[in-house]
């Protein structure tokens, strides 16, 4: 009797570990996720464009704050510049002049960004790094089936050049993308952030969330876009502030 209940016990153990295989192999490859994301936006649709302009709120509920966002990009250059209009704060800027990210805030003032921080925000200005395709991503694999953003998803794990890592996880249904896991270095340290994005829309062929929650720190910021626009970009909207020219300038 002992035996038979061993071998029921070992029977178990192996019909587990085979459906978890068969699980495993039953996960779609990363590349065609990818490809099926990057169609269902519009796929190279950007290219007929030079230029992009977004417009958005962005709320702290917690906080009862709200702010005003515009940001700007150049595709041929790889260039942006962000501003945040805070009330009763002031404004924050962001940007990157095609090799140097910086940024400018009343708390910290103008600062260059470097190491960590830099790598990430040079490696995120590439427009091909909105549909996954960019060569600074060196691998991605998808790791499992889970549900983010109440949707079920397929996650996928992006190793970049600078090393760092980064999840998407891509709707069953649709293929687009739910929720991101990204880990970011601040001032503050290494901060991990989720991003879970949802109302899609299309804006002159090309589709992009329109609403982003941010979850980090026990906070959630949400971020609504109010509109897009192509091709509206003047080339001194991109020029950085005098105070991060005169650093740029030192370095």
């Amino acid at each position: 009797m002992n035996v038979f209940v061993r071998r029921l016990g070992l029977a178990a153990v192996a019909l587990s570990v085979a459906t978890a295989a068969a699980g495993a192999q039953a996960l779609p490859d990363a590349k065609g996720l990818i490809q099926k994301y990057a169609k269902s936006v519009g796929g190279d649709a950007w290219k007929a464009h030079t230029s992009a302009r977004m417009k958005a709120t962005m709320e702290v509920p917690a906080a009862g704050m709200r702010a005003n966002i515009e940001a700007v990009n150049h595709f041929a250059s790889k260039t942006y510049m962000m501003k945040t209009e805070i009330p009763g704060m002031g404004e924050l800027q962001a940007g990157f002049d095609g090799t140097t990210a910086w940024s400018k805030d009343p708390m910290t003032g103008a600062r260059l960004l470097a190491g960590a921080e830099g790598e990430s925000a040079a490696e995120e200005a590439d427009p091909e790094a909105a549909l996954r395709m960019s060569p600074n991503i060196v691998s991605s694999e998808t790791v499992e089936k889970t549900n983010m953003n109440n949707t079920d998803c397929y996650k996928v794990k992006h190793t970049w050049k600078s090393g760092r890592v980064t999840h998407d996880c891509f709707g069953v249904s649709d293929g687009l993308i739910v929720a991101s896991i990204v880990k970011q270095t601040s001032q503050m340290g290494e901060l991990e952030v989720t991003q879970l994005l949802s109302d899609y829309k299309d804006f002159g062929g090309v589709k992009r969330a329109t609403v982003t929650t941010v979850q980090m720190m026990g906070q959630e910021i949400k971020t609504t876009v109010t509109s897009w626009e192509w091709d509206t970009v003047k080339p001194e909207e991109l020029e950085p502030p005098a105070d991060i020219k005169a650093l740029l300038k030192k370095g």
